[in-house]
C-alpha cells in the first residue's frame, strides 16, 4: 500500500512512478489514461512535477498497459480505403 509519506519521499516523480507501478491495472480498469493524465497535470500545475517528469510517468504507464499495440484511429491502411 502506497501512503503519502512514501509518495512524496525524495521527489514526486519517483512517488508517481511507484504509484503507477503498483496500481497500473486498477488505473487502467477504473479510470484510464485520460484520468491519469489529468491527475499528473494537476501535479504539474502545482509545480510538483515538470513536463518531462509527467511524460516519463505516462510512458511508464503505457509500457505496463501495452498501449503501443493498441489500434490507432489515425492509421489508415490501403485495405480500409
Amino acid at each position: 500500500m502506497l501512503n503519502r509519506r512514501s509518495f512524496v519521499e525524495g521527489s514526486y516523480d519517483r512517488g508517481a512512478m511507484a504509484f503507477v507501478s503498483e496500481y497500473w491495472l486498477m488505473i487502467h480498469r477504473a479510470a484510464g489514461w485520460g484520468a491519469l493524465r489529468g491527475f499528473l497535470f494537476s501535479l504539474m500545475a502545482n509545480r510538483y512535477l515538470t513536463m518531462e517528469q509527467m511524460l516519463r510517468v505516462l510512458r511508464h504507464y503505457e509500457s505496463h498497459t501495452g498501449m503501443q499495440y493498441w489500434y490507432k484511429d489515425s492509421e489508415v491502411t490501403e485495405q480500409q480505403v
